[in-house]
């Protein structure tokens, strides 16, 4: 586990340095310096374009991480690559056509609901286009277990630059909309330096001869595709339906904040599995089962302990996070939680994702996929209408729930293969008995900043004392030791 721990730590680290800039943006420079309805614009079409990037992408990103290890030369691999990279060319020309034919229709459905909109849709397609490559380009270097240049610019340059341009609007540098068309800059910038790393990394010399495993690429592809977009869609089609069943367009930007809110939460889970999704199908491809086991039962343990104090320091705070937004913006506690349970019960999967990903049982994905996306559509359109944007959450809530129990049955099922422990027993009634104390403590006639860093100080030291004297986890363990060491 050490590369895994190394470049998970050093991942966690550059993400959260994102998410600072990033709960800066969405809570105080997007509220106050954009109008509702210009952030609402904004996170819609954020929204709408990660629901087209993979789409786009074909899940091409998953298939080069399950395929690259069977290409025994480094020629083969490039070849493999290259054909890779025409994909998502093809297909935005499809897409590029769909979206002329239905213009009309289009701009008739947004002028009756939202026309502010109409201007920036072709925004969407070029948006997709650029994060398809980027998460095509990032696969890469992924496969050579070089993940962290990578991270850094997915989760830290598009959001500093965010938070720049805001400025720059602050200062009547540029206009709202010349803010909200430099997005496709941005993007196409971070996709521009993400390829710059992946030749630095290892330059493929392309090549279109013919390709070996054709139909299994194929086949893996197109359901992968279904399974990576299911992830995608069950976060972000909420958004997209709150704007059809739920309007002013400012609710979305008032949703968004919230899950901005409790997805800093899955920041740990999500760095992690920049280098477990590789490793797992290195150990898929030998067959090691042992090593696979074990590697489960360890990344599940470290990565719920990481988002579970996190988590702790984020709802016992909550109240505090939301003075610090500006009171136009109706927020609610309600949807903090539940998306916050859906990253917690993320974490707890371990690699099981990655198993279904790139085991031979990954056609099942195309039935958990449609089964889920179906019912995600189902909850949405009968809680929006009667519970606003909380019955999107708890739609969201409640897909993603029976979209994790279904994978871990089936893992478990073919495999024998699940994550859980005694120890990750333990450590959750930790976080549950630290919850009851520090949640309904309020610490009076102080600023919103100070009560988060002294609540945020105390559960992490009362939270990680428990943990290294219990000896719950090894890998935290000797991380707490290696700090100690170096302090003294």
């Amino acid at each position: 586990m050490g590369i895994v721990a190394k470049q998970s730590i050093i991942n966690t680290l550059i993400t959260y340095a994102g998410f600072a800039f990033g709960a800066a943006n969405t809570l105080f420079l997007f509220t106050n310096i954009l109008g509702e309805a210009e952030y609402g614009v904004v996170s819609y079409l954020l929204a709408s374009s990660n629901l087209l990037w993979p789409l786009l992408a074909f899940g091409l990103p998953n298939t080069l991480i399950k395929f690259y290890n069977q290409y025994n030369s480094k020629s083969n691999s490039d070849n493999f690559f290259s054909w890779l990279l025409l994909v998502p060319l093809v297909l935005v020309v499809f897409v590029s056509l769909l979206y002329t034919l239905f213009y009309e229709h289009l701009m008739e459905k947004f002028t009756q609901t939202n026309p502010i909109v109409i201007p920036y849709l072709w925004m969407v397609i070029f948006l997709g286009l650029t994060s398809a490559y980027f998460e095509l380009f990032y696969a890469w270097v992924k496969v050579h277990l070089q993940t962290v240049k990578g991270n850094l610019i997915k989760e830290f340059f598009s959001r500093v630059c965010i938070t720049l341009l805001l400025i720059l609007v602050y200062f009547n540098d540029i206009t709202p909309d010349q803010f909200i068309y430099s997005l496709t800059m941005v993007f196409l910038i971070r996709t521009l330096l993400m390829i710059w790393i992946a030749f630095g990394v290892s330059k493929p010399k392309f090549s279109f001869q013919k390709l070996a495993n054709v139909r299994s690429v194929v086949l893996y592809s197109c359901l992968i595709l279904i399974s990576a977009t299911v992830s995608v869609f069950l976060l972000d089609l909420d958004k997209v339906m709150i704007e059809r069943l739920a309007p002013p367009i400012s609710n979305v930007a008032k949703y968004s904040i919230c899950v901005y809110i409790a997805s800093v939460i899955g920041v740990p889970i999500r760095a992690m599995l920049q280098i477990t999704n590789p490793l797992t199908a290195q150990l898929l491809a030998k067959k090691d089962i042992k090593a696979l086991y074990q590697l489960n039962k360890k990344s599940s343990l470290t990565a719920l302990i990481a988002t579970l104090w996190v988590g702790l320091v984020v709802v016992c705070n909550v109240h505090s996070i939301f003075e610090m937004v500006p009171s136009n913006y109706q927020l609610y506690i309600e949807i903090v939680f539940l998306i916050g349970f859906v990253k917690l019960f993320d974490a707890s999967l371990g690699v099981t994702n990655a198993i279904l990903f790139n085991s031979d049982s990954y056609k099942w994905i195309l039935f958990f996929g449609i089964a889920i996306l179906v019912l995600a559509y189902i909850f949405n359109t009968f809680f929006i209408p009667t519970e606003g944007i909380i019955g999107a959450a708890f739609a969201t809530f409640l897909a993603y729930t029976l979209y994790n129990v279904a994978k871990l049955l089936f893992v478990f099922y073919n495999y024998k293969i699940q994550p859980y422990s005694k120890q990750l027993l333990v450590v959750m009634g930790v976080a549950v008995l630290i919850w009851i104390i520090f949640y309904f403590w309020y610490i009076p006639r102080v600023h919103a900043i100070v009560s988060i860093g002294i609540k945020g100080s105390l559960i992490t030291l009362v939270y990680f004392i428990i943990i290294y004297m219990f000896r719950l986890s090894p890998e935290v363990n000797s991380a707490i030791n290696s700090i100690i060491k170096r302090k003294k």
